[in-house]
């Protein structure tokens, strides 16, 4: 991890440690899937297929506003990452779409070549934003962006993005 990214790690902790105690037995949970591209701009690589899936879980609501736990990883060609952090969406009763915001952290693995073996792990964090979209009782349709904070390859720093669209499954 750089020097950068262990500055986001305490704010990170403080956010868990804040919302922890008030998980309980109501919560809501969800898993999903989703498929997309990927631009990691490692090895001048443009756009490839790419895959996110995860969970979050439900921790308290205030008002319209739902806050969430999410981890998840996210899958390329040249990069995969295992990340988590906060999650908060604006939610209606009886409206159908629903907008989030995340703000994720974790590690990445990844390659300086095309399609060579991702043997460089860094600490990296994302900005994750979409929407869902309720389609049926326990099921949303999902479009979710995310950009990274950046990973440092040879001193040029890289900003990783993805745009995904998939299914969400609510308990």
């Amino acid at each position: 991890m750089t020097k950068r990214h262990l500055q986001l790690l305490p704010v990170i902790l403080i956010l868990i440690a804040i919302l922890a105690p008030k998980l309980n037995a109501q919560a809501k949970f969800a898993i999903y899937g989703t498929a997309g591209g990927e631009k990691t701009e490692i090895g001048n690589e443009s756009w490839t297929i790419a895959g996110t899936f995860g969970a979050y879980y439900g921790i308290t609501r205030l008002g319209p506003i739902a806050l969430s736990i999410d981890g998840r990883g996210d899958l390329s060609r040249n990069m995969n990452s295992a990340l988590f952090g906060p999650r908060a969406a604006f939610a209606l009763h009886h409206f159908p779409v629903k907008p989030y915001f995340e703000i994720l952290g974790g590690v990445s693995t990844y390659n300086i070549t095309n399609d060579g073996p991702k043997n460089f792990t860094d600490g990296n964090y994302r900005w994750v934003g979409g929407v869902d979209t309720t389609i049926f009782p326990q099921g949303d349709w999902r479009i979710d962006y995310s950009y990274s904070g950046g990973i440092t390859q040879n001193d040029v720093t890289r900003h990783p993005q993805s745009l995904t669209s998939g299914i969400v499954i609510r308990f």
